[in-house]
């Protein structure tokens, strides 16, 4: 009723979990960090609490949107369940046949583990994700943590994420279940929104929708926030409300009077609760995530080292999303790509002796039009107009030296895999691509909400080059800002072996690599004996936190995905497409 008023496409404030409108604060990027970390770690629980209406569902179902094809999941969303019945309901998930007459709980188990051996032969990983676990029984969770001793000699074969509100936490607590905490590798609480996130919050959803300006004014986002405590579900209630309030007397400014009568009749007393009231509960847990998460190096950016094939993230879209893990529509023949002599190497697909190098050395702004914000848009109006939407990404994999239609794999990220590359996706700051330091496809929403791909190739203080359905241009990021909300996605090369991470007591052929790295960035010679040392032993992680150190890293001594990209950029190596390339 309001949306042609206010000319947005659609109603920027329902309650419904839509991904698409998942709002990522530092602490809610933390939490999808931990469920993304643990759809493909092996063993153990990832726990994730918070309180009510603070995002955990929509947190879920962004995961379950963007998890890589190797990885089959289970989700119990109702957990008011027996023993016998959950691992009957975990069956049905998860498509294993039995006999239904059945009463036998073993029965059911050894189907169950069956099924969990045959998917590890084949290379795939099983997780269980349970929602609301606050309602598990203790005795339903002792025999979820008997489903964790189904494994084979080198790994666990079920993965298992609880999800649910504060009081799981004291649930666990108990001392009957003190073998089941034990198994906990990673915790996190999803606390509610800060003044400055509300604010945000509040921004971003309607940004989404198409609103351009300020539609509520700072006092009123303020009041939105203390009467709503910062929590996201009770946020959308009263900007709801108000938004309604607004087209009814025909106003399109939103004050703190209207926000207060909007409140006054969507809330209840006894949600007016503030800040400080609903983090409580959870401090102790907070803190214990805050701690954890200080030593894992892989999560402080945008997602876990894990999650490396088709890795983060998370609030993207779903039109993102698709090109990199939906099934791929049609193959596309690649236009002819205009690009300026300095970068002759794009205009083709390249050779792997080509030396490929998208920096600011090799792109000269001279030889590239400089846009203004109002060029910039039409550019991006009329990108379809020249080039399919897998354009974009057969760019990308050029600047690799490879051919994406030559690739086998139905998505994106699959075809990345088979020619030993990894995927990312998610959501990111200019901040963080610049400390990716690859090109990277982004995802626009232009004035009419139609979605665009282009391709991110060069990164120079505010200045990024971009090309657009195969121009190349050079604008500020102030022009870009209005049409991208932080989607992304880029390739990244992983040690030979694929490893996800490297740490202390490994002994790998990939823990060579990582010495041959460090030598290389040392200008020490590379050793090439086959006796060379395979085993990750102290000094080699005194040497892993010392780089780590240098360049400004988590130092932990743990190589995960942040730190082998950081080492594939510092060895300088030609082949490597980056933003911006260190000085020889």
């Amino acid at each position: 009723m309001y949306q042609e008023f206010f000319g947005i496409s659609d109603k920027p404030f329902q309650i419904t979990p839509d991904p698409r409108f998942l709002y990522l604060t530092p602490r809610h990027r933390d939490g999808l960090a931990h469920l993304l970390y643990g759809a493909n770690e092996a063993g153990g629980f990832i726990l994730l609490t918070g309180e009510v209406g603070t995002g955990k569902t929509m947190l879920c179902r962004s995961v379950l949107e963007q998890l890589p094809e190797h990885v089959n999941v289970a989700l119990i969303l109702n957990p008011r369940l027996s023993s016998r019945e959950l691992v009957a309901s975990i069956c049905d998930e998860l498509n294993i046949p039995y006999r239904k007459s059945s009463t036998s709980l073993k029965y059911l188990v050894d189907r169950l583990n069956l099924y969990l051996l045959k998917k590890h032969a084949q290379g795939k990983r099983t997780v269980l994700v349970i929602d609301e676990a606050q309602n598990l029984s203790a005795e339903v969770l002792e025999q979820i943590r008997l489903l964790t001793n189904l494994e084979v000699s080198t790994q666990k074969l079920l993965q298992i994420i609880l999800i649910g509100q504060p009081e799981l936490q004291a649930i666990l607590a108990r001392p009957e279940l003190r073998q089941l905490t034990q198994r906990i590798t990673a915790r996190f609480h999803l606390e509610p929104l800060s003044i400055e996130e509300t604010s945000a919050y509040i921004r971003h959803r309607l940004q989404i929708v198409g609103f351009k300006g300020e539609l509520f004014t700072k006092s009123a986002a303020n009041v939105v926030h203390r009467l709503s405590g910062g929590v996201p579900r009770l946020i959308n209630n009263v900007c709801e409300r108000a938004l309604m309030g607004a087209y009814g007397a025909n106003v399109h400014c939103i004050d703190k009077k209207m926000v207060r009568k909007a409140a006054a009749e969507v809330l209840q007393p006894v949600e007016r609760l503030q800040p400080t009231q609903w983090v409580a509960g959870g401090a102790i847990a907070a803190g214990a995530a805050a701690l954890l998460l200080a030593g894992w190096g892989f999560l402080p950016r945008i997602l876990p080292d894990s999650y490396a094939n088709t890795n983060q993230a998370t609030a993207i879209s779903q039109p993102l999303v698709s090109q990199a893990i939906a099934e791929t529509q049609k193959t596309v023949t690649t236009p002819a790509i205009a690009i300026p002599a300095p970068v002759p190497s794009l205009n083709n697909e390249l050779s792997k002796s080509q030396s490929v190098s998208v920096t600011s050395a090799s792109i000269k702004t001279g030889a590239i039009q400089q846009r203004s914000k109002q060029e910039f848009l039409n550019l991006i109006d009329n990108v379809n107009a020249r080039a399919d939407n897998n354009t974009a990404f057969t760019t990308l994999f050029s600047y690799w030296g490879l051919s994406y239609t030559g690739l086998p794999g139905e998505t994106a990220c699959a075809r990345a895999t088979t020619a030993n590359l990894r995927c990312i996706f998610g959501k990111a700051t200019w901040e963080e691509m610049r400390a990716y330091n690859r090109p990277a496809v982004l995802e626009l929403i232009n004035a009419a909400g139609k979605r665009k791909q282009v391709v991110l190739l060069r990164q120079k203080g505010n200045q990024v080059s971009l090309n657009i359905g195969g121009e190349v241009i050079t604008t500020a990021t102030a022009s870009i800002d209005p049409f991208w909300y932080g989607n992304y996605l880029l390739l990244w090369k992983p040690p030979p072996s694929g490893s996800n991470i490297l740490k202390e007591g490994l002994i790998s052929a990939d823990v060579g690599w990582l010495r041959n790295q460090l030598d290389r960035i040392e200008g020490k010679t590379v050793d090439t004996s086959e006796k060379k040392n395979l085993q990750f032993d102290p000094t080699l992680k005194w040497q892993v936190m010392e780089f780590q150190r240098i360049r400004g890293l988590n130092v932990d001594g743990v190589v995960g995905r942040e730190t082998m990209i950081e080492l594939n950029t510092a060895v300088n190596n030609r082949s490597t497409p980056v933003l911006w390339r260190q000085s020889s």
